[in-house]
């Protein structure tokens, strides 16, 4: 972007707030289902229905794998339909499963197809959905928009534990929690009412800039809604750098999970009450908010590659810190600040990343394929602290994994190429793909 980018220019977003306000939404009510929100709900849910919590929480993993086997069949009703009608179908769905069969469930198949559905619905609307609509709509501010669209998450580390244990003093969990399961179908409707596909149809040109501005520098982009990419399944299998895509986004949400996951009672563990604990993820939460953004207009200012590493060597530190813990409170309360910082990077790096070597054309055909590699690379963190902790009683090592995942990550980054297959980078790849 040739302007100067400024904290103005970069919330210069136009009707693109509709978006960003369903993508904040979408994400924290997500989470109120399948991640933090099940710290409050499931103990109600499990001794309410009588089921093994423990079974209940292992749901989870189950879940996670059956969400990446469908997010290849709603990346195809995408294609199809488009993200604005797959946004509203998909939380409508969600909040019917949320409602009759999350909070109703009576047995562990109801609770399990509940975690499948919900995890397939939010996790598929805001990657596979929204991702390429931001793409779309901010084919140059793409960076700082993720961060903004992200920070749902971290509202929800920060909110969700005290809200729902809020709602649970007003009555039974199947009705004061059904708030989220309504919200949820609230939001489908706003989403079709106010989201487009194209921002043209909304009245605006891509990044909010003005009609002369987009005649000089966004002519490529003018038939995009009608262009047909020429990857196909076996020719993103066969691409190196499609596997990379997924491989450095996967382990930053396989580090990311597998800190946040065991946060509180590793921080127990190095000396701090468990009230200290669990007040340090709500503060997490907070600082992440800032995170998210900052990250995102680091991203657009200084590119996705640089951003990424960044990304990657400040978690890394943070993780550091914590292992420090042992000798210290003052290190863990530093682990805490920048862990916490980094809490969005890692949606924000499973959208950037992925785009950032594809291009705004291919990116939502190729996503299709990168984001569940990237998911269920991310599902392994249940099982490398389950693994650790049975050998070595502690998290320590499992810590000391991530940090090298992170490292790996800046050196895959650094010789990687961005921009490999953008087209509009690159036109003489589209004069290929037309022969």
């Amino acid at each position: 972007m040739e302007k100067k980018l400024t904290i103005r220019e970069s919330l210069r977003l136009g009707k693109g707030w509709n978006l960003m306000i369903f993508c904040i939404l979408a994400m924290l009510i997500t989470n109120a289902g399948v991640n933090d929100g099940l710290n409050i709900a499931l103990p109600e849910i499990s001794k309410g229905a009588g089921l093994d919590y423990n079974l209940c929480l292992s749901m989870g993993t189950i879940a996670g794998f059956v969400g990446v086997a469908m997010m290849f069949f709603i990346a195809k009703l995408r294609d199809r339909f488009g993200g604005r009608v797959m946004c509203t179908a998909l939380f409508i769905i969600f909040g019917l499963t949320f409602n009759f069969l999350f909070l109703r469930a009576s047995n562990i198949l109801m609770y399990a197809i509940s975690q499948c559905i919900m995890v397939s619905c939010g996790q598929g609307c805001f990657y596979l959905c929204t991702g390429p609509m931001q793409s779309d709509w901010f084919p140059k501010k793409r960076g700082v928009v993720n961060g903004i669209s992200t920070i749902g998450a971290n509202i929800g580390t920060a909110i969700l534990a005290p809200l729902m244990t809020t709602l649970l003093t007003m009555g039974m969990y199947k009705t004061s929690l059904s708030v989220f399961g309504w919200a949820a179908i609230v939001l489908a409707i706003f989403a079709y009412i106010t989201l487009r596909d194209d921002p043209k149809d909304a009245g605006m040109y891509p990044d909010n800039v003005t009609k002369e501005e987009y005649e000089k520098d966004y002519k490529p982009l003018e038939n995009r809604q009608e262009y047909k990419s020429d990857w196909t399944i076996g020719k993103i299998i066969r691409c190196k750098e499609a596997w990379l895509a997924a491989i450095v986004p996967g382990f930053i949400t396989l580090g990311l999970l597998g800190i946040v996951t065991q946060l509180v009672p590793r921080n127990v563990s190095l000396g701090l009450t468990q009230a200290e604990a669990v007040g340090a993820m709500t503060i997490a939460g907070l600082v992440g908010i800032i995170g998210s953004y900052t990250i995102g207009f680091i991203d657009t200012k200084l590119g996705t590659k640089k951003a990424c590493m960044i990304y990657c060597a400040t978690f890394a530190i943070g993780i550091l810190f914590n292992l420090f813990g042992t000798w210290g409170k003052p290190f863990v309360y530093i682990s805490i600040a920048i862990i916490g910082f980094c809490l969005g990077g890692s949606t924000n790096m499973s959208l950037s990343f992925p785009a950032s070597i594809f291009g705004v054309l291919d990116y939502p055909t190729v996503n299709g394929f990168i984001f569940p590699v990237n998911y269920c690379i991310g599902c392994l963190n249940f099982a490398v602290n389950a693994f650790v902790m049975q050998a070595t009683g502690s998290l320590t090592k499992a810590y000391i994994i991530y940090i090298i995942l992170f490292v790996i990550d800046i050196f895959i980054v650094a010789f990687t190429e961005e921009g490999k297959w953008d087209k509009l980078k690159h036109p003489e790849l589209m004069q290929q793909q037309d022969k």
